[in-house]
């Protein structure tokens, strides 16, 4: 694609390279576009983001291998699907189309859990399992459980599982329809992560996440955009421990009408809190039994 090149790239040839290949990333604005090729050069070479810029060091050549991640980056797939892997809380986590790339702000999501250290953790709608195994490695000697109703998430969720030692017990359920697959245990904590989009909200959404996300875990219909927290809020009266505790990631739009729900369901101390953008982002609320 852009001609004869060495064997072999030293430090400034392979920067000359770098922002060559730059140009030619179409569709994000150049501080993300730089950002993700750090991720490719991290992936293809080995050389993460600070020794690109500090270190020296002399690299083969492997323009093919950039050229297809251009293309299909040029096609809006997202980099974490052409890379496999997502980064969340310092873990690499296998991700691919059957499950949500992880968000920075859901990493909050796991500072605040973590403040509370719950001996018991139920995850409700996993995914990849990014919340789940993040507690259970941050937290060791806390019971994590994780559902989702995905075959597929749920296969993905058990790869990184394994490959990241977490001993996350996982299990296939739904939450709209729920029937707890670990028998009578009841939880100190639970946590979701559930579909909170409106459908008419993605007319304001990248074609990178339209095009490739699952559309199952980001949607819900306008004339219910709240039916998943109802939900949560019904399992957490029957599978939380007296001064259990519920905090889930919401639709930043319906923070006061998500805080009405548990309140409405008979949980104290409920409060919205904020992400790091000030968005309203998160609510918490304690099940007093």
């Amino acid at each position: 694609m852009r001609g004869h090149s060495p064997l072999f790239y030293g430090k400034i040839r392979l920067k000359e390279h770098f922002e060559e290949i730059l140009s030619s990333i179409l569709f994000y604005e150049p501080t993300e576009a730089r950002e993700i090729l750090f991720l490719v050069f991290e992936k293809i070479y080995g050389v993460k983001k600070n020794d690109f810029v500090i270190n020296d060091f002399f690299l083969p050549l492997k323009d093919n291998e950039i050229d297809q991640i251009i293309k299909r980056l040029n096609q809006n797939e997202p980099i974490q699907y052409i890379l496999g892997e997502a980064w969340f809380c310092e873990y690499k986590f296998y991700v691919n189309e059957n499950v949500l790339i992880p968000r920075p702000e859901t990493e909050e999501l796991i500072s605040h859990i973590v403040n509370y250290k719950p001996k018991s953790i139920l995850d409700l709608g996993t995914g990849s399992g990014c919340i789940a195994i993040s507690c259970a490695k941050i937290l060791k000697n806390t019971e994590v459980y994780a559902v989702d109703i995905s075959e597929k998430a749920l296969e993905i969720a058990k790869k990184n599982n394994l490959n990241l030692e977490a001993k996350v017990k996982l299990s296939i359920a739904d939450i709209l329809d729920f029937h707890n697959p670990f028998g009578k245990i009841k939880f100190d904590m639970i946590v979701s992560n559930p579909p909170y989009v409106k459908d008419s909200e993605q007319k304001e959404m990248r074609k990178n996440v339209l095009d490739f996300e699952p559309f199952l875990a980001l949607f819900v219909a306008d004339n219910d955009p709240l039916i998943f927290y109802r939900k949560i809020a019904e399992i957490g009266l029957t599978h939380l421990k007296p001064k259990g505790k519920i905090i889930v990631e919401i639709n930043s739009a319906l923070g006061i009408e998500t805080c009405q729900i548990f309140e409405n369901y008979g949980y104290q101390n409920v409060i919205l809190i904020n992400d790091f953008l000030g968005r309203n982002r998160f609510v918490f609320g304690e099940f007093l039994g």
